[in-house]
């Protein structure tokens, strides 16, 4: 993507309701106005609430909002040309049970507080050089467990056999709950329990024709 349409995206996001972009440091100083209340305060309704984290173009969060009315989905990701993307779908929908948020993972401490349902991280980078930055490194499962309901699910979708295998030998080790597992989600009966949406990496993986695998357990 230039950079002018970067930037013209950047610029078009600051006039969207449903996307929040909180400075680091005010979330250090006050964490957002909405921690622990986003059903009862933001989305003032009932209902589960789900993330996405590193959500990308939000496929996923659009997609299950569109599927589950009756649930509240939010997408995070700091890269605002594409959050630019799953919000003006919901925006031109009028979706009421979805909204985008650009900051770190690393923040959502300071944005939730033991009131998320469950999380997605839908073929985040799988960083083979990298393990403290996995998104299923024990040190972000400390910050999952911190807004997480008791029994909260996290689910991971991957084309990584190498962060399937990382994920199940973490959960192994810290005995954390095993739901369900398949390194073949398309071969698998677990296909008719996930919601079948498709995001722009899944479709190219499946054209070149890796094994899409797909783990959901609790902390």
């Amino acid at each position: 993507m230039g950079k002018k349409k970067k930037l013209i995206r950047f610029e078009e996001n600051k006039s969207f309701e449903k996307l929040f972009e909180p400075n680091a440091l005010d979330l250090i100083r006050n964490n957002h106005e909405f921690k622990g209340k986003w059903l009862s305060d933001y989305f003032k309704r009932s209902g589960r609430l789900v993330l996405e984290l590193g959500c990308g173009y939000g496929e996923y969060t659009v997609g299950q909002a569109r599927m589950m009315p009756q649930d509240n989905f939010i997408g995070i990701d700091i890269k605002g040309a594409r959050l630019n993307l799953g919000v003006k779908e919901i925006e031109t929908e009028k979706m009421p049970n979805a909204c985008f948020i650009r900051t770190q993972v690393e923040n959502i401490p300071l944005i939730f507080e033991k009131e998320v349902d469950e999380i997605w991280l839908t073929f985040p980078d799988p960083r083979p050089d990298r393990a403290r930055r996995r998104l299923t490194h024990p040190l972000f499962l400390a910050r999952y467990q911190s807004v997480l309901k008791p029994g909260g699910n996290i689910c991971l979708k991957t084309d990584s056999k190498e962060l399937y295998d990382y994920t199940n030998e973490v959960i192994d080790l810290l005995k954390y709950n095993l739901i369900e597992r398949t390194d073949n989600l398309y071969e698998s009966p677990l296909l008719e329990k996930v919601p079948f949406i498709q995001t722009k990496y899944e479709k190219r993986f499946l054209e070149e024709g890796k094994k899409i695998c797909f783990l959901r357990f609790s902390l």
